[in-house]
């Protein structure tokens, strides 16, 4: 049980550094902390300037603040028969949950201040969190009361002269590791000391001793904001080919890949990567992390003050397979501008597709891991197997769809008041458009209409005049109020509302070129009353999380795109207090 308990916190440990890879941050300085940052570490989460956290803090409802989630795990967690360790984490839970009552609590429990600058990487599999604080003491002694309320055994020693605090977690008298806290100046260390790392190690996740090689000097961290267009506040990332490398033991001698070693034997699985650790394999998963290297994140712009927050993160798997990238490049479609971020609509979605190029791209992304070169047996295991799922047959399907290049919904406003009558589905408030856009949308148009025998009488007009469309509905579908279809240029608008006709309208002027893959909007300061009214005239209950977003006001935009650099996922969020 030790063995598999000291796995899965370990990994756990290692999975909580990669959580923080979405977080936020205007001109970048170089953190003196990299230089204790090893060159080779799986991954980095760092706040490179200071991070005005306090401000932030207040802005956010309790339900962004994952507190209903944590006060769940509290629940599920309390029982007459905790151990002390669980008992310990629990009781950092709670104090975390009081602490985001507010912006002081979380002073008076953490010692967090309004100039917040923090990083979290790894020393080989050991992680490493580290924090600028206004008080350190405060943060220490949270800890030592929560291990004092639990019986968990900790004791304050030194290493190499330092003070280190160190919290004991064992299992039946055995260790399973041991958590250690140090505070040098203002700055807070947490890392684990365990049975698979040896003194040296502790030292440098400790920040007692300087990595050889270091994160400072390897011009990674210049070289990702610089080649992703960030601000340089806020950098996260993996390494994907260290990572590789360390679970084929390219480098059997990296710290990561020796810790790994006698983690396995520790949890008697000896062999449990064996098949992967051939020369062929490690060969041949070095090649593809080469195009594949990491998955980087941070921010591009950041503006923060007390009664708003303005943040724009970006994240990109990044990639140099230029075959792959053009293939998905070709995917890419078209997206109107009323989905795009300065929309103030109460929720848009838009996807673009190119149906004429994705069977050929498709079929290219097939073609490219099918007829690569593996020696790795693993790896022509799964090509055999993929060669039998050949998509040519996409063709077929995606040839109906010709010039097609996207299609989109929004809604820009909605009375949820009239959406309860007996007898139909009132529309009377509704303000909403659809839109499928084309090189041709007249001939998709009366391709549709062969399908739809409702709609076979049914004619556009050229100029782009709507017509009303509710005798052309199917029998099972009540609307009131008129709903209008329209050929807006090379757009198919159906709508109603005043402000859906506006947006119809503006299609006129804007030609269907490749733009984008899909995006998402929400403007949560319209959205959240209509969601609370809807749920009174349900008659449902309102759960207590839900109620805290009712008073908060912000846009978010979502963007999932394909550039030469990669694949690319940016969130633009606009908070108001």
């Amino acid at each position: 049980m030790k063995k598999y308990l000291l796995a899965l916190v370990t990994g756990t440990a290692i999975a909580s550094g990669g959580y923080y890879i979405a977080q936020t941050n205007s001109n970048s300085t170089p953190l003196p902390q990299l230089d204790y940052v090893p060159a080779d570490t799986l991954f980095l989460w760092s706040q490179l300037n200071s991070f005005p956290y306090l401000q932030y803090f207040e802005l956010l409802p309790k339900s962004y603040k994952n507190v209903h989630q944590i006060e769940d795990v509290i629940a599920t967690m309390k029982s007459d028969d905790m151990s002390v360790n669980q008992h310990f984490i629990l009781n950092i839970l709670e104090q975390y949950s009081k602490s985001a009552e507010s912006s002081e609590r979380i002073q008076r429990t953490w010692g967090v201040n309004n100039d917040l600058k923090a990083l979290a990487y790894t020393v080989g599999l050991l992680p490493v969190l580290r924090a600028e604080l206004g008080e350190p003491e405060v943060f220490s002694s949270t800890i030592k009361q929560a291990a004092e309320d639990a019986n968990l055994r900790y004791e304050d020693t030194q290493i190499d002269g330092t003070p280190v605090t160190r919290y004991f977690f064992e299992e039946g008298g055995q260790r399973i590791f041991d958590l250690l806290v140090t505070i040098n100046e203002n700055w807070v260390t947490v890392t684990i000391d365990t049975p698979f790392n040896d003194t040296d190690d502790l030292k440098t996740a400790l920040g007692l001793t300087k990595p050889e090689n270091t994160l400072s000097s390897s011009g990674k961290v210049e070289k990702y904001i610089q080649d992703h267009q960030l601000d340089g506040n806020n950098l996260a990332f993996l390494d994907t080919g260290l990572f590789v490398d360390m679970l084929t033991a390219k480098n059997p001698d990296s710290p990561a890949t020796q810790m790994l070693d006698k983690l396995i034997s520790l949890s008697n699985s000896d062999g449990a990567l064996e098949s992967i650790r051939t020369p062929e394999c490690q060969q041949d998963f070095s090649d593809i992390t080469q195009k594949w290297p990491a998955i980087i994140s941070g921010t591009q712009k950041m503006d923060i003050t007390s009664q708003f927050a303005d943040l724009k993160v970006s994240t990109v798997i990044a990639s140099s397979d230029t075959k792959i990238l053009n293939a998905l490049q070709n995917m890419r479609g078209f997206l109107p501008q009323h989905t795009q971020s300065n929309n103030d609509a109460l929720i848009t979605l838009g996807l673009g597709l190119n149906a004429n190029q994705l069977s050929p791209s498709v079929n290219t992304l097939w073609a490219a891991f099918a007829s690569a070169q593996f020696d790795c047996a693993p790896l022509n295991t799964l090509q055999v197997q993929t060669k039998g799922a050949n998509p040519a047959p996409l063709a077929m399907a995606t040839g109906m769809l010709g010039s097609f290049k996207g299609v989109s919904a929004t809604i820009f406003d909605i009375d949820v008041t009239t959406l309860y009558q007996p007898n139909e589905f009132d529309t009377t408030a509704l303000d909403a458009l659809i839109t499928v856009s084309a090189d041709d949308v007249k001939a998709l148009f009366n391709m549709a209409k062969s399908l739809v025998p409702e709609l076979t009488s049914l004619t556009l007009p050229s100029d782009g005049s709507a017509i009303e469309i509710n005798d052309y509905l199917p029998p099972s579908v009540s609307i009131s109020g008129p709903v209008y279809l329209a050929l807006k240029g090379q757009h198919l608008a159906l709508y109603k509302g005043d402000m859906a006709e506006k947006a119809a309208n503006d299609l006129n002027s804007q030609s269907v070129t490749i733009n984008g893959l899909a995006n998402f909007g929400l403007n949560s300061a319209k959205i959240f009353p209509k969601v609370f009214e809807a749920a009174k005239q349900s008659g449902e209950p309102i759960p207590d999380e839900l109620k805290e977003l009712f008073n908060q006001t912000g846009k978010m935009h979502v963007q999932y795109d394909i550039n030469d650099k990669g694949i690319v996922f940016d969130v633009d969020m606009k908070i108001t207090k």
